[in-house]
C-alpha cells in the first residue's frame, strides 16, 4: 500500500518544536531575535517533517507570485540561449518563468488570421495566474499591437527582445546593437574589395531586421562606388525566401557578395549558390547574423555577426526584475547589447578569385 506524505504546516512544526506558532513563522521567515537553539531547533524540526512554504499563499498575502511571464518559443538554438539566460537569473532571484507561446506550427506563425486568438488566451492565461511581469518577443507587431494593452493595462511590468513596441506601451527593450552588426558586415565587405553587393533583408514590419538593413545600407553606400541590391524576405520560416535567395544568385557575377538577414537565410543562399554550380566563396562571398549553432559546421564555414543570445535573456530577466522591483533604470529604457563579427570562410577577397 502506497502512502501520501501529507505537507507539514507551522502548526505541526510548532508542536513538534516545542515552540509557539509565531515563533515558527518567525524563524522561517527569518525575521525576529529568536535565540540561536529555539532557531536550530525550528529548523531542524521543520527539515524532519519535509516542510515546504506555500507559496501560493505568500503570494496572496503580499500581491507577488514570484512568477515571470514569458513569451519567447524556442525556434532555434538563438532563442534557446535567451531562454537559458532568462531561466538563470530568474531562478537565482527565486522566481519562476512561466513559459507560454501560440500553436507550435511555425511555418505559419506570421499567419494572423490563424494565431490572434491563440496569442489572446496566452496572455490571458498569464494574467489570470498574476505573473508580476512579463518579457514577450513580438513576433509581428500586428497582433501584440492589438492585444499588449492586456498587460500595460494592468501595469504590469513589459520587456520585449528583438523588437521594441511603440511608446505608448511602456515597455523595454533589450536585444543586439543591430546598427553595429550591420556596419561590421559593410566595413568587413568593403574591405575584401566589395564594391557591388547584395542584402537578403528580413521583413520591414520587425524592428531587428529594419536596423540591420538601414546600418548595413547606409553603411555600405557611403563608401565610394559601391552599389547594393536588396531584396526583402517573406515573413514567415526561412524557407520561404528561397525566391529571393535565389534571384540574387541569380546577377552573380554583377555582384561579388550577399548579406542575409540571419543564418538561416544564408543557408538559403548557400543552397541557390549550389544549384547553380556557384562556389562559396570563390563565386560569391556571403555573409549571415547570429551565429547560430550551426554556422560554424557549414561548408564552407560562415562569417557572420554574433549576437550574445544567453546575455540577451539574462538582461532581458534583469530588466524586468528591476521593474518589478519599481526601480526604473536612470537611462533608457533600452538596452543594446554588443556585437562581434565572426570571419570564417564564406567571405574572401574579390581580388583573390
Amino acid at each position: 500500500m502506497s502512502h501520501t506524505l501529507t505537507p507539514a504546516n507551522q502548526k505541526q512544526i510548532a508542536a513538534e518544536a516545542g515552540v509557539s506558532q509565531s515563533t515558527v513563522s518567525l524563524v522561517l521567515s527569518g525575521r525576529g531575535l529568536i535565540a540561536p537553539k529555539t532557531r536550530q531547533r525550528v529548523l531542524d524540526t521543520a527539515d524532519r517533517l519535509k516542510y515546504r512554504p506555500n507559496l501560493l499563499v505568500h503570494g496572496i498575502q503580499t500581491g507577488r507570485t514570484k512568477t515571470i511571464g514569458v513569451m519567447a518559443p524556442p525556434f532555434d538554438s538563438y532563442w534557446s540561449q535567451i531562454l537559458y539566460g532568462i531561466h538563470d537569473v530568474l531562478s537565482a532571484a527565486d522566481h519562476v518563468p512561466l513559459m507560454l507561446w501560440a500553436p507550435h506550427d511555425t511555418r505559419n506563425r506570421f499567419d494572423r488570421a490563424r494565431h490572434e486568438a491563440s496569442e489572446l488566451d496566452q496572455i490571458h492565461r498569464l494574467i489570470d495566474r498574476r505573473v508580476d511581469g512579463v518579457i514577450l518577443w513580438p513576433p509581428f507587431a500586428t497582433v501584440y499591437g492589438d492585444h499588449i494593452q492586456e498587460f500595460s493595462s494592468r501595469e504590469l511590468p513589459i520587456v520585449t527582445i528583438d523588437h521594441e513596441l511603440p511608446p505608448e506601451f511602456h515597455a523595454a527593450y533589450v536585444g543586439s546593437d543591430e546598427n553595429d552588426g550591420g556596419r561590421l558586415v559593410a566595413r568587413h565587405l568593403y574591405q575584401l574589395g566589395h564594391r557591388r553587393v547584395g542584402h537578403l533583408a528580413g521583413p520591414e514590419s520587425e524592428t531587428w531586421s529594419r536596423l540591420r538593413r538601414e546600418a548595413f545600407e547606409t553603411a555600405f553606400l557611403g563608401f565610394p562606388g559601391t552599389q547594393c541590391i536588396t531584396v526583402e524576405c517573406t515573413p514567415g520560416m526561412p524557407e520561404l525566401s528561397m525566391p529571393q535567395a535565389r534571384a540574387l544568385i541569380g546577377k552573380v557575377p554583377d555582384i561579388t557578395a550577399i548579406y542575409a538577414t540571419t543564418d538561416l537565410h544564408a543557408k538559403l543562399v548557400y543552397a541557390a549558390a549550389a544549384e547553380r554550380a556557384l562556389v562559396v566563396p570563390e563565386d560569391v562571398s556571403v555573409v549571415g547574423f547570429s551565429d547560430d549553432d550551426f554556422a560554424a559546421g557549414m561548408t564552407p564555414p560562415l562569417t557572420t555577426v554574433r549576437q550574445p543570445s544567453y546575455e540577451i535573456g539574462a538582461k532581458a530577466a534583469e530588466v524586468v526584475l528591476r521593474l518589478v522591483n519599481g526601480i526604473r533604470p536612470s537611462e533608457s529604457p533600452s538596452e543594446r547589447l554588443p556585437v562581434l563579427l565572426r570571419v570564417r570562410g564564406s567571405t574572401t577577397a574579390v581580388c583573390e578569385r
